[in-house]
């Protein structure tokens, strides 16, 4: 999946290596936001990403909340938004999945099934 650029919002720097990591590893460039609040300043500078990765449980505005606001972004509002988290419960993910998200994938993240996913999912299957 060469040429795509993705911004992994991840507060956790352990968690945003490995995810830069196995997307680096399949030639995706990554940026990485610590917060909801950097998030929304790197989109508001460059909003010519491929995909969202963002953790649900930032701190301050969560990943819900971020999504809310990134659905209304004209420029973004059609670009897949995957959510991650370490806190996983199947009602956690049936909420991600009715709030908007597009994926939804439980930490420790898989390299191989995450991957797939993400190229499934840009290449709109």
């Amino acid at each position: 999946m060469p040429n795509l650029k993705i911004l992994v919002v991840e507060d956790e720097p352990d968690g945003a290596e490995v995810v830069e990591m196995m997307l680096n590893s399949v030639n995706i460039d990554t940026t990485v936001a610590g917060s909801a609040e950097e998030a929304l300043q790197k989109l508001e500078e460059d909003a010519d990403f491929d995909a969202l990765i963002i953790d649900l449980a930032l701190p301050g505005m969560d990943g819900f909340e971020l999504l809310g606001v990134v659905q209304g972004w004209q420029d973004i509002h059609h670009i897949p938004k995957i959510a991650i988290t370490a806190f996983h419960t199947p009602e956690l993910k049936d909420k991600a999945l009715e709030a908007g998200f597009d994926g939804y994938f439980a930490k420790p993240l898989d390299t191989t099934i995450f991957v797939g996913a993400l190229e499934r999912l840009l290449n709109g299957e």
